[in-house]
């Protein structure tokens, strides 16, 4: 059985190349011009960073025209197509494409997966999917067992700077002033959707307290977690990367947060991730 994967751009993978039989349908982002991007491996990190100092950008999901021709071209050559896409907690994208693969000419031939995913997480299912796939599953079963576990995993985020959520509306500039002075970082939960975990004073405080909560709650005895960041200055990431380790794990997947993500979160912005069953 000949099995495609698509994706959406949360997963922060643009160039699908390198992997097999995986294909991209990408998230938009929108200027406040209201011009609307693909965020695909032709927008360029450093094009996108560049607007994204200037103007408040906005994101939506995938265009259904876009991913559904996707779908009626994969399908002439493949039997199968498996849809990871960003979590429904973040955005309506599942919902909308769960609900057109239940339509006749697809139904048992496009399967969308309830993720609960984006960035490292995202990333890590996919790698999962194609592992999978690769041993012989087929779409069905890859998604009944990504579904399975799409609550076992712990994650937490970082913002260093707060600027970014001041401009999009998620704190106040008063709360984000005070927070300054008193040099207090916010420790946000992920889990399929953003919501408040803690706070600390500093930083690095903030990060050594998220990987502590991180071993203190995670089944794996592993110890690999996953990382991922916004544009960051060198040292910034070497430090984090360093209590990391010093911590005694192991550093697994290391990339950039997908743009749609820092569309939201802004510059110098740390995911934590760890798997209870790696």
């Amino acid at each position: 059985m000949k099995i495609a994967i698509v994706i959406d751009s949360s997963a922060g993978i643009k160039d699908t190349k390198n992997y097999k039989d995986l294909f991209l349908v990408p998230l938009m982002i929108t200027k406040e011009d209201d011009e609307q991007i693909k965020d695909d491996e032709n927008f360029s990190n450093d094009e996108f960073y560049k607007l994204n100092d200037d103007q408040l950008l906005r994101t939506s999901q995938s265009i259904p025209g876009d991913m559904m021709g996707k779908w009626d071209e994969l399908l002439k050559e493949y039997d199968q197509v498996l849809c990871l896409l960003l979590s429904k907690g973040l955005s309506g994208q599942f919902n909308t494409f769960k609900m057109f693969s239940n339509e006749n000419e697809y139904k048992n031939k496009v399967f969308v997966v309830d993720t609960n995913g984006v960035s490292i997480v995202l990333k890590k299912q996919i790698l999962k999917a194609i592992q999978l796939r690769d041993q012989g599953k087929n779409a069905q079963e890859i998604m009944e067992i990504i579904e399975s576990e799409n609550t076992s995993f712990n994650c937490f985020i970082i913002p260093k700077s707060l600027k970014q959520l001041v401009r999009g509306g998620r704190i106040t500039k008063a709360a984000a002033a005070m927070a300054k002075l008193l040099k207090i970082t916010p420790i946000l939960k992920y889990n399929g959707e953003i919501d408040k975990e803690s706070k600390t004073r500093t930083f690095k405080k903030a990060i050594e307290n998220a990987i502590d909560l991180l071993e203190s709650r995670t089944k794996s005895k592993a110890k690999i977690m996953d990382l991922s960041y916004s544009r960051v200055d060198d040292e910034v990431l070497k430090m984090v990367k360093e209590l990391i380790e010093s911590k005694g794990f192991k550093l697994g997947i290391i990339e950039e947060i997908p743009n749609t993500i820092t569309c939201h979160t802004g510059r110098e912005t740390f995911a934590l991730a760890i798997w209870d069953n790696d």
